[in-house]
């Protein structure tokens, strides 16, 4: 294999800043952190919960009643009458529009910041 031409390397190095500086223009984080969650069920008007008091409440879900837990500004499922417990396992919200959902008992819970952060897929 030829080593690149002077001329190569220099493409090269200008396609890298050129890509890193539009990655940082348009798809780096700019959300401030999180001050509250949203937390939905399934026929319950959306509950707005601050992230600045540690608590645990209850959520009633369709197959039951779920458990969250708000500590540290950060929010997590404790408990759920799911099979599975995909949303236990997804562990600790922290970061803004983090998102996880206990599907089966109808329960979404996203994480919002004042500042609003778009990416290539959603919001």
């Amino acid at each position: 294999m030829t080593r690149p031409s002077p001329a190569d390397a220099c493409l090269i190095l200008v396609l890298a800043v050129t890509i890193g500086s539009l990655y940082g223009r348009y798809w780096s984080p700019a959300a401030g952190p999180p001050t509250h969650a949203i937390v939905r069920a399934e026929k319950a008007p959306a509950l707005r919960v601050p992230l600045h008091v540690d608590a645990r409440f209850t959520v009633a879900g369709r197959l039951g009643n779920s458990e969250l837990e708000v500590r540290d500004g950060r929010i997590r499922f404790v408990t759920s009458p799911c099979r599975r417990k995909v949303c236990l396992r997804s562990g600790w919200m922290h970061a803004a529009h983090d998102a996880t959902a206990c599907l089966p008992n109808r329960i979404t819970l996203s994480l919002d910041s004042p500042q609003r952060q778009f990416d290539g897929i959603s919001q």
